[in-house]
């Protein structure tokens, strides 16, 4: 059964989780040496300080020589990507990691796809691997959608089709 204009506490607070947790959705991502050294050298860490009046800087300036300031949790998957890539006994693995939507909204800042390293074309790679995470979902919903969409026009048509076929006879 459904229940219209039920708006009580309860429920708004279970609405409220619900999206709460669509949007803190856990993604894992892949990341090679290149693509891990790439985002190592352009990002910062984020600081906060709690007696002056600016509560957020970084370490080095963004404009000069890192792309972004970002919380130590990403900047820690990120060495230990780098780690775990530079190892004798990793050479050509990839790091696998989970990583929280704000961290693949950030890293999308400063993966531009002009970036090479080594001949690979590093900051294509990272927008690729993030738009994936991030939209294949809705891409294929949209897909159905467009799908369910043509076949209830053609649906229409034949009952459009059928009653004037019927109203002639």
């Amino acid at each position: 059964m459904l229940e219209l204009n039920n708006h009580d506490s309860t429920n708004d607070e279970n609405t409220q989780g619900q999206e709460q947790a669509e949007t803190e959705q856990d993604y894992i991502m892949k990341l090679n040496r290149n693509e891990a050294f790439f985002l190592d050298d352009n990002l910062t860490l984020m600081l906060q300080r709690e007696e002056d009046e600016q509560k957020v800087y970084s370490m080095r300036p963004v404009q000069m020589t890192a792309g972004l300031a970002v919380p130590l949790e990403l900047m820690d998957k990120i060495g230990k990507a780098v780690l775990y890539t530079t190892m004798p006994e990793n050479q050509g693995k990839e790091y696998a990691f989970v990583i929280h939507i704000s961290e693949l909204y950030m890293i999308r800042e400063v993966a531009l796809s002009s970036i090479s390293m080594e001949g690979e074309p590093v900051g294509i790679n990272l927008k690729r691997k993030i738009c994936a995470l991030l939209y294949t979902t809705a891409l294929e919903q949209e897909s159905k959608d467009a799908w369910v969409n043509s076949m209830l026009t053609c649906v229409n048509l034949d009952i459009q089709i059928s009653a004037n076929d019927d109203a002639d006879s």
